[in-house]
Formats: structure tokens, sequence, C-alpha cells
């Protein structure tokens, strides 16, 4: 039976007879879209914002009073939200936003909510252009002064992201609200307005039995994750009824339940409830799809889970379809390649348990999981290999984005330490055809370069043949001023002189030519092509005309020959997180020994990426220990550290947190 608690799903205006603990947030919300056509509405995952607007808000309005439209990404938001307009007009748009909002008030007489859930999906998930398009919409929405307001809700993580937005939108984040989590005096009313809406009662004295649901449930930490809440509730629920009623489903009201403080306290904590949980349907949907479908891969269930989590660890909607013909569900092909061969059968009979299990869920025309504390959990659980290629793509992303402000290409170096990885990793097309034409200018700027090689070695052995012709004339005249050398000495003299002058011509060649092969090898090894560099070098020792150009070639040969190991040394650490504080001290030691462009914009690429990753895995360690999940968080701190050991505040929580335990 199902318990009457909402697991992991948000509440809706159904629901509003069981809202309980957000009163003030509704209140302060419910007033400030009045105050402002643009909202802001953000907290940390797992704070309820969904529930906040679709039950809480929504609770404060009659029907006539406002036209809600709730707008996710899907494939791209722009798409998505005309969508939205044009289902909500029975499919008659016109193609200016601001004239169909105009068209939407004026059929329905009342004003429009734009709301757009979960937006950080659009940061996630979509492209420079997407992001601009819509804030460039927005803008001349808000502009049009229509009887319209914008709620965007967002996780408060990615808050960093909305600065390009204000750039277009200067009063972005004039009017916000923060979705704080609950405590442990808002819970105990959430549970007891929650057990006698749903008749339950505690045994007495009620307060030391919800103390010690609040003690399970917070496991020690100073705030409450209301999915964790939902489940441990849904759970407990459950296991009661069974223990009082039996598996029957009785029909009608509520049967009373009293929650015993032996029964609470032989149900447990809280701590890895939902981690347990699904382990628990991972293992029985694995065992029942393969009995039904023999051949089903081992892994399989959680192989399926984790293409519904992004690289950041974020929920991502996948795209489906269902046939006429077909009974089953077929997800895009993209998805497909990300999975091990199995049948359709199998895949759609995996999708249906999930969804049964309450851990993924439909909407419109995709399939995404229940809540995001579930995509926190699956990506808790990639392997070394899976987050190396994760670290591959946002690397490869960064360079994409790079490359559409300055329009550089990735180097041969970057396209060969990427090589491997590419057949395993799924980007969009962009992405695909940046590395395509990646390749291309490599292959083009090697091309050219050989072009250019090959034409200076041409005018060298021009010179060097010229120089053949001239000698052998010289001894031509050489042969006959000897003859008739007892004839005229000044002649002979005049001769002499001649030679002297063409052995200074010779070596003067020699050394324009040594020259020049030293300056080929300083621009191939600025490019990084440091066996190429050494190989022009080496080409050029037979034409050294001095002790200083012998000098001069055995200090470059050295010196390139170390930067071309200390450079293929950090480009190969500097492809995982925890060798990039080496990678870097390795650019930096070759940028000592010879710097050039190459080496010293590797060495601001890697400090980039330190900071970067660095704020990336203390802002995620922030947040879990902001309700004191150590456990979960040392590993993310640890990763910190690494980049960053000076860090105090990394220290001080590794510190609190228990050090190395």
């Amino acid at each position: 039976m199902r318990s009457p608690f909402k697991f992991l799903d948000a509440y809706t205006l159904d629901d509003k007879g069981q809202f309980f603990g957000r009163e003030t947030e509704t209140e302060a919300l419910y007033k400030m879209v009045f105050k402002t056509p643009l909202v802001l509405a953000y907290g940390l995952s797992g704070t309820g914002k969904t529930s906040l607007i679709q039950c809480g808000l929504a609770s404060c309005f009659d029907g006539p009073d406002w036209l809600p439209l709730f707008i996710r990404r899907q494939e791209d938001i722009n798409r998505s939200f005309r969508k939205t307009l044009r289902d909500a007009l029975g499919g008659h748009t016109r193609k200016d936003i601001p004239e169909t909002v105009r068209q939407l008030y004026r059929h329905y007489l009342r004003p429009v909510y734009l709301i757009f859930d979960q937006f950080e999906e659009l940061f996630i998930l979509g492209s420079w252009e997407e992001q601009q398009q819509l804030a460039h919409g927005l803008k001349k929405l808000l502009a049009a002064d229509l009887p319209c307001t914008i709620l965007l809700v967002i996780r408060e993580e990615y808050l960093g992201r909305l600065y390009a937005f204000e750039k277009v939108i200067p009063t972005l984040f004039d009017f916000r609200l923060r979705v704080e989590p609950m405590n442990a005096s808002r819970v105990k009313t959430v549970l007891t307005s929650s057990f006698q809406q749903f008749n339950i009662a505690l045994e007495q004295p009620e307060e030391d039995s919800l103390q010690l649901i609040v003690d399970n449930i917070s496991a020690g930490k100073s705030g409450i994750q209301l999915p964790y809440l939902q489940v441990y509730l849904d759970m407990l629920y459950q296991e009661d009824y069974q223990r009082s009623y039996g598996e029957k489903e009785r029909a009608g009201k509520l049967p009373p339940l009293e929650f015993s403080r032996g029964e609470i306290s032989a149900f447990g904590s809280i701590e890895h409830v939902l981690e347990k949980f699904l382990r628990q349907q991972e293992i029985e949907i694995q065992r029942f799809i393969s009995d039904k479908h023999p051949g089903f891969p081992a892994g399989a269930v959680h192989e399926i889970l984790d293409v519904f989590v992004t690289e950041e660890g974020t929920k991502r909607p996948i795209s489906y379809s269902r046939q006429k013909d077909s009974k089953y569900i077929l997800l895009e092909e993209s998805t497909l390649k990300l999975l091990p061969a199995m049948s359709p059968a199998a895949l759609s009979g995996c999708i249906e348990r999930l969804e049964q299990s309450r851990l993924i869920r439909f909407s419109d025309n995709n399939i995404e999981l229940a809540h995001d504390s579930l995509a926190a959990l699956i990506d808790e659980q990639r392997t070394d290999e899976q987050r190396q290629l994760n670290e591959v793509k946002r690397r490869i992303q960064s360079n994409f984005l790079d490359h559409r402000q300055t329009g550089e290409y990735l180097s041969r170096k970057q396209l060969n330490a990427y090589e491997d990885y590419l057949p395993k990793l799924s980007l969009e097309p962009a992405v695909q055809e940046f590395i395509q034409d990646s390749q291309a200018h490599a292959e083009k700027v090697e091309a050219e370069e050989k072009i250019r090689q090959q034409r200076e070695l041409e005018l060298v052995h021009q010179k060097l043949e010229t120089e053949k012709r001239s000698a052998r004339r010289q001894r031509f005249f050489t042969i006959i001023t000897s003859i008739v050398a007892l004839i005229a000495f000044t002649l002979g003299a005049w001769a002499l002189y001649q030679r002297n002058e063409k052995e200074k011509a010779r070596q003067a060649l020699q050394e324009s030519f040594f020259t020049s092969q030293v300056a080929n090898a300083q621009s191939l090894k600025s490019q990084g092509l440091y066996e190429a560099a050494i190989k022009q070098l080496d080409e050029a020792i037979p034409f050294i005309a001095s002790p200083a150009q012998q000098a001069e070639s055995d200090s470059l040969l050295s010196q390139y020959r170390q930067v071309a190991q200390l450079v293929n040394t950090a480009d190969s650490l500097a492809l995982a997180d925890a060798t990039l504080i080496t990678a870097l001290e390795k650019y930096r030691a070759a940028n000592l020994i010879s710097s050039d462009g190459l080496i010293r914009n590797k060495i601001r690429q890697t400090e980039k990426a330190i900071s970067q990753n660095f704020a990336d895995y203390k802002n995620r360690a922030a947040n879990i220990l902001e309700y004191g999940g150590c456990e979960h968080a040392m590993g993310l701190l640890k990763k910190a550290q690494q980049l960053k050991p000076e860090d105090e505040w990394t220290q001080k929580m590794i510190r609190r947190c228990g050090g190395a335990r």
C-alpha cells in the first residue's frame, strides 16, 4: 500500500490541506509577486522550492486571480517556452512573445505567471546562444509592461551563473527569496500537523516522541532535507501499517495508526535511508528484469539510472516516445549509445519498474529522476573512470566556450590528449563540430608549416647549388691562372684574393642557414612541436660555422629536451584533478627553462582549472556540511585540499570532520 506522505514528489495545489511549515515563505512570496514583474526564488536542493510555488503560492490565489504556466527546459528552453504559450492558447499564437502574452491575458482575463522551474538546467545543459536568447526575450517581455509576472526558481549553487543574465536584465536580483532549510522546531510543526491530517497518533508524552523522530531525521545535523523527511515518514508509515493491518489496503478514510517510541527507535535514523532505498530498488529491479529477460546485462539498472544524471551531479531530463505500433518506451538515440546492449522490451520494462518504485517520473515527453537528492547519490557512486570522463568533458566544454569568445581552436597536443576519451563521451553536436574544426585547423597549420619548411629548404638547396657552380668555375679559373702565373704574378695574386672572398661567402651562407634552422626550431617549439624542433636543430649541426653557434645549438637542444619532457608529463597530469598542482609546477618549470606563449597559456588554463574545480568542490562540500554531512563531504574536502592545500577553510572543515578518518 502507499502512504499519504509525498515521498519524493513535490506538493501541488491538490495537497494544500497537507502542506505545512512554509507559511512565512508563502506569505512573503505572495506579497513579492504583487510588487514586481520579476522574482527570483532560490535555495539549496531539498528545501522544497517547487512545492512552495506549486502548492504554497498557488493556494493563495482564487482560480480567476492568476494563470500559472510552468516551464521546464526540456531540450531547449526557448522552444519549451513558446510551446507552453502555444498550448495555453490551443495552438494559436503570435511569433512575438509579448504579443502572445497579451493575447493570453485577453483570452483568459487573468494575470499571467510564467514559472521557470529548475532554472539551473539552462546553465547545465543549455548553450550560450540558448541562454542569451531567453535573457533578451525576458527583457523584451518585461519592457512591454504587461499583466505578467516571471518567477525564476533555481538551486542556490547556480546563482553565480545568473550574472550574465544580470547584464541583460539589471533588475534580476532586486526581488529575491531564499527558501531556507527547515530547523527542528519547524519540522515538529510539520509532523504534528501531518499526523493530525493522516489520523496518526504518537505515544505520550507527545513531545518526547516528536523529539525522537526529529533526532532520527536530523542524525545530529543542523538542518533537515525535506526529501529525506518525506522518505523517512513514507517508509515508517508503511512499516507500521503492515504491522497493524497487514498487506491489504483499506478503502475510505485513512485508518488510525500509532507510532510508539519503541517502533520509532527500532526503525532507526534517517542516515543513509535514501541511499539504502536506492540500492535496494536497484537490486530488486535488476533481479526482476534478469528473470524476465535472460541476458539482461549485470549492473544495467545502475547504468540506466546514471544517464539521468549530468556530469555536475544534477538531474538530466531524457526525451522518450511511444510508437503507435509498439508498446515499448523508446529513448533518444544519444542516450542509447551510453547504455549496454539490451532488448527494447528489457529497457522498457526496467524504466517502468523504476517509475513504479518512484525513482523516476514521466513529464510531457521527458523522463527524469524524482528528485535532485537521487541525482547526488548516483553521482557519488560513479567510478574513477566515469569521473575522469566527466572531467575531460568539462575541459572540452570550457575549451569550446573559450573558442566562442576568442576563436582559438584546440591544439594538436590537446586533440591527442582527448583522443582516447572522445569515443566514450556524449557531446553536443556543436561541441563535436568544434572538435572536428579543431582537427581540420591543426592539419591545415601543420600542412602550411610543412610547405613553409619545404620552401626554405629549396631556397637553401638553390643557394648551395649556386655556390657549387661558382666553386667549379673558380677551380677552372684557378687552373688557368696557375698556367699563366709565370706570365702575370699580379693576376695570380688577384685570383688568390677571389678565393678568399668566396670562402667568406660560403661561411656566411652556412651561418645564414644555421640561423634559419634555429628560427624554425624556435617557431616549432612555441607551437608545442618539440620533437620537430629538436629534429630541426639536429639538421642544423652540419652547418655550424663557429664555436658560438656550436654552444647555441647545444644549449637549445638541452633546453628543448627538458621542456618537452616537462610539458608532456604536465599535459598527462593536467587531465586529473589530483595531479593538477603537479602539472602546474612542471609547466612553470618548463617556462623558466624556455618561456613562450603556449606554455604561458597552459599555465593560465591550469591555474583557471584549479580555481574552478576548487570552487566547485568547496561549494558542494559547503552545501553538504550545512546539514552536517561530514561523511559525504569529506571526499569533496580532500579533493579541494589537493588543489589548494593552503586554504584555511578547507583545513578547518577537514579537522571538524575528523581529519583523514
